[in-house]
């Protein structure tokens, strides 16, 4: 394996939870106050399709991490762990000489002791009981790869809980991922200094100071914002007003089409994770939850400058790479629905952008998909890459942003969902005798129309569908599994 040298990039990877692409400036919004991520777009390159490998946030950070897809690499749902053997670029870099540490969330594990069809799960995760420490123990280390792990979950237990603790905050509060309703809009008891967005921040700067700068490293800072529920500091709660939002698209008719995992998601009520009676809410709710979302994101953006600022004040003359992405979207109201797992592109599309030394801003169409972050990470630090992966590096596109990487990427549900997706359309397939989904986006950006069953469109499900199988069996086929014989 190669070893690091004097020309040795350090790489940043900054990534968000549940952000969509077009709640950013650099991606075209009027409304985002996103000035530091525009600025990292404006001295990069910004992939406009760049997508995941699945819409649910473990599966894919599993993605970025081995280069494969979630039906490889074994972390094919929330809740179940990544095989701590697994091939990370991580682990690569550090086998090569990098300094490697991570600030935030991880999501390699279950965040909760408690299996969700537990009777005492709705009551006891209120106060966290059953919430698991991300903190890995002194024995677990290397961590994945990771030398140095300061982590924290979409709940706050392990280290920011003590920090919250020692600062006088309540922990548990305010409204987590596993208490409900998940679609709550409200001010943070936490100031924003205290927040986890801030101490995630305080953290990666942290790792930056201590550094040896005469040898590359790998950050990886990781916010668990802007996910669900929707619940930021001052004075970010304030910063948008709901009736100055754009009403999410959707066509009440569209339902009728929509496959049984949507109508199921729509109009679900109870105690389920996101069970929140999507079909009630009107559009005062959704702008109300939007304004939230986007303050979210613009506290993101503010933390961010600070963590650029610290790059840039090192005391090494050695190239820093920054990579900036999401691990899916957020349904934000389209089609009246929230949160993600579906297949629509404000889940499935994510934002990307990577920013090289003595670079021009430039924009590249090529397709690509969350299984290529690995390979393109492990060249840009001259690391050879691993077998058996299932992504290839977008680096090339950074140099020529002409270059076509792929017609089509693939993405997969933890059910039996499988997607094919173009530049021009997407195919999604539900099951065998099942509602799928067929959009052209030329015609219907915000695919709103679903072809699946029309006449007109039956050329175009022929031809995707054959691509969708094309990819199950050339892109992403599981690799041989290596059987010891004894």
């Amino acid at each position: 394996m190669n070893s690091i040298n004097s020309k040795s990039p350090n790489i940043v990877f900054i990534t968000c939870d549940q952000l969509r692409a077009d709640v950013l400036g650099c991606y075209g919004s009027h409304q985002a106050k996103t000035p530091n991520i525009d600025a990292l777009a404006a001295r990069g390159t910004v992939f406009d399709n760049a997508y995941v490998s699945s819409p649910v946030c473990a599966p894919n950070r599993a993605s970025w991490a081995t280069g494969q897809y979630p039906s490889a690499h074994g972390l094919s749902t929330n809740g179940i762990a990544l095989d701590t053997a697994s091939q990370t670029f991580m682990e690569c870099l550090r086998r090569s000489g990098y300094q490697t540490a991570v600030a935030g969330k991880l999501h390699f594990k279950p965040q909760w002791s408690h299996a969700r069809g537990d009777p005492s799960f709705a009551t006891d995760v209120v106060s966290g009981k059953g919430a698991d420490d991300p903190q890995p123990r002194p024995w677990d280390f290397p961590y994945y790869g990771f030398e140095q792990c300061a982590l924290t979950e979409d709940h706050n237990a392990g280290s920011y809980a003590s920090y919250l603790e020692a600062n006088n905050y309540d922990p548990w509060q305010d409204p987590h991922s596993a208490s409900y309703p998940q679609h709550v809009t409200q001010r943070s008891h936490v100031p924003v200094e205290h927040s986890k967005t801030n101490w995630i921040t305080d953290r990666s700067i942290e790792f930056v100071d201590g550094f040896d700068h005469d040898r590359p490293f790998m950050l990886w800072t990781s916010y668990v914002h802007p996910h669900h529920p929707f619940v930021v500091p001052a004075p970010y709660d304030e910063m948008f007003k709901a009736d100055q939002m754009d009403l999410p698209a959707w066509d009440e008719a569209a339902i009728e089409k929509w496959p049984e995992a949507y109508r199921a998601k729509y109009f679900a009520e109870g105690t389920g994770h996101e069970a929140i009676g999507m079909h009630k809410l009107a559009d005062e709710d959704f702008l109300k939850i939007r304004a939230f979302y986007y303050g979210m994101v613009a506290h993101i953006d503010k933390q961010i400058g600070r963590l650029i600022h610290q790059l840039n004040t090192m005391p090494s003359d050695r190239e820093t790479i920054i990579v900036f992405s999401s691990d899916h979207g957020e349904m934000l109201g389209d089609q009246h629905l929230l949160f993600k797992a579906t297949h629509y592109r404000c889940v499935t599309r994510v934002p990307l952008v990577i920013t090289l030394a003595n670079q021009k801003g430039k924009r590249c169409n090529s397709l690509t998909s969350a299984v290529d972050i690995m390979p393109t990470i492990l060249e840009m630090a001259g690391v050879a890459s691993p077998s058996g992966l299932q992504g290839q590096s977008i680096l090339r596109c950074v140099t020529n942003s002409d270059h076509t990487l792929r017609e089509g990427v693939y993405v997969e549900n933890p059910d039996c969902i499988r997607s094919y997706i173009t530049d021009k359309a997407r195919l999604s397939w539900h099951g065998p005798s099942a509602q799928g989904e067929l959009y052209r986006f030329e015609n219907d950006p915000h695919e709103l129309r679903n072809l699946w069953g029309a006449s007109d469109a039956a050329m175009l499900k022929h031809e995707m569908m054959e691509s969708l199988l094309n990819a199950l069996v050339t892109e992403a086929p599981i690799p041989q599994r290596r059987v010891a014989y004894f």
